[in-house]
């Protein structure tokens, strides 16, 4: 009883760890039972070389989902992208989000599940200075049919060079 205990500290001591990382490709450890959601981002040049495409990408385990939108009646935590900008570097547009789905049986609860990709467009001042830092994440609440998890949040610490 006390290895099945210890498991599940364990596991709850891992999901809420903030993960930092680096990283400039699509490669990512896939999702397990104990950390059923992995991200990565990276930076994308364009063809007008003052604007950049951030792009985060996120596999959620099969059987599981986050929450795209939750109602204020529900007690689920909505997922929320967090983006910071080093000086110099501004957004453009909306965040573009991936489709939602329905879940079924509850109205107005909507989530995420499988491969799941935010992009942002990022406008670079003429006089910016190289290789500062953007702080990309993602918080989120992750379930599936028999439990929820705590909320976690996923950050990833990209370069971008002008």
């Amino acid at each position: 009883m006390r290895i099945k205990h210890f498991m599940v500290f364990i596991a709850f001591v891992a999901i809420n760890c903030t993960i930092v990382a680096q990283t400039t490709g699509n490669e990512f450890d896939a999702p397990t039972p104990v950390d059923p959601v992995k991200v990565n981002a990276s930076i994308v040049s364009t063809e007008d070389p003052t604007v950049k495409t951030l792009i985060f990408n996120a596999t959620i385990l099969e059987g599981y989902h986050i929450y795209a939108y939750v109602s204020p009646k529900d007690p689920y935590i909505q997922s929320k992208i967090e983006l910071k900008l080093p000086e110099g570097v501004t957004s453009i547009g909306e965040l573009q989000t991936p489709t939602i789905k329905a879940y079924p049986g509850k109205g107005e609860l909507y989530v995420y599940t499988g491969k799941i990709q935010f992009k942002q467009s990022m406008k670079i001042e003429a006089n910016y200075y190289n290789n500062n830092v953007i702080k990309c994440g993602l918080f989120y609440q992750t379930c599936n049919a028999n439990i929820c998890l705590p909320p976690t949040q996923k950050d990833v610490l990209l370069t971008i060079k002008n």
